[in-house]
């Protein structure tokens, strides 16, 4: 359960990762990280990929009350704006 006490939609297992960790530990080195643990990149690819299946949630959310079908990028630059806002 996540801190908001909702289901989190986080892989069970690594094959069922949909964020790879190598190109994570890539991005971490790029933002300055000197060295990053397995482990450190992990946590990181599972956050990254619940804050996206968030978003996706949203934006798609957002086409629903619009009666559209297809989301674009307005959609998900909107769902992050409406995130941003809660932190």
């Amino acid at each position: 359960m996540s801190e908001r006490g909702e289901k989190s939609h986080l892989p069970r297992s690594k094959k069922d990762r949909i964020i790879p960790v190598a190109p994570v530990d890539r991005l971490i080195r790029k933002a300055g990280g000197a060295r990053v643990s397995d482990t450190g990149a992990e946590k990181l690819a599972e956050i990254l990929e619940e804050v996206g299946v968030f978003l996706a949630r949203n934006a798609s959310e957002i086409v629903n009350q619009a009666k559209r079908k297809t989301i674009t990028d307005k959609d998900v630059e909107l769902a992050y704006r409406q995130w941003r806002r809660t932190l």
